[in-house]
């Protein structure tokens, strides 16, 4: 199960632009004028496409080739930003947020193949465990925000469960979580964290590591290991 609903007009859409400095390009991310949670480029996704654009200027081969699945990708600022950098990405999300996905993709098709990268998009229900793509082998997973509801949390796991169980060599995981306020969210937050950390070495990325711009004390950013 995913958090994400879309549907979109053309009429209801406006593009942001979101520099990748360390090769140079420009996404265009078109984002809705109001909506559910899915139609805005949200501050947690941002963290995370440019921690990954942080490591590639360490090292700029990091992503190239990889295999890389992006869980709840909404509007796609995460895996567009990855496939850019040079990977292979399977973007994914619940069917009726695909068309907006689709259209970020094919907006920036030629400057993620220009730099060597590929993104699809592909419904995937969160704890559907007969999806093909759980058949797939990833290198990485990425995910942002997508802890936001509670009948969410246990399908999240799971499918990430089945993700690693899956394959010959575990992909490591990255997360970026946005820490809100209300108790809700905190009390959705700590459960999922206690869960998940049954199954997965968890390792916190301290703000220095981060991006200089895009990093905040309120978005936490883990990178997860299958124990």
């Amino acid at each position: 199960m995913s958090h994400r609903r879309s549907s979109f007009q053309s009429n209801d859409l406006f593009p942001r632009e979101i520099d990748i400095e360390v090769c140079l390009k420009t996404l265009k991310i078109y984002q809705k004028m109001e909506g559910d949670v899915n139609c805005v480029v949200w501050d947690a996704s941002l963290v995370l496409a440019k921690y990954l654009e942080t490591i590639c200027h360490q090292r700029p081969d990091f992503l190239s080739g990889m295999k890389v699945l992006e869980l709840g990708s909404g509007l796609g600022v995460v895996g567009l930003t990855a496939a850019t950098l040079g990977a292979q990405v399977t973007l994914t999300d619940l069917p009726e947020a695909l068309p907006l996905l689709r259209l970020n993709i094919n907006e920036n098709k030629s400057k993620i193949s220009s730099m060597g990268g590929y993104a699809i998009a592909e419904s995937l229900v969160w704890g559907d465990t007969s999806s093909e793509i759980l058949k797939e082998e990833f290198n990485m997973i990425l995910l942002a925000d997508c802890v936001y509801y509670e009948e969410a949390i246990d399908p999240l796991i799971q499918t990430l469960q089945c993700l690693n169980d899956t394959v010959t060599k575990k992909p490591v995981i990255y997360l970026t979580q946005e820490l809100r306020d209300s108790e809700i969210q905190k009390k959705l937050w700590n459960a999922f964290y206690e869960k998940v950390s049954e199954n997965f070495y968890i390792e916190k990325i301290p703000e220095d590591q981060q991006h200089a711009n895009y990093r905040s004390s309120d978005i936490v950013l883990l990178k997860l290991n299958k124990k």
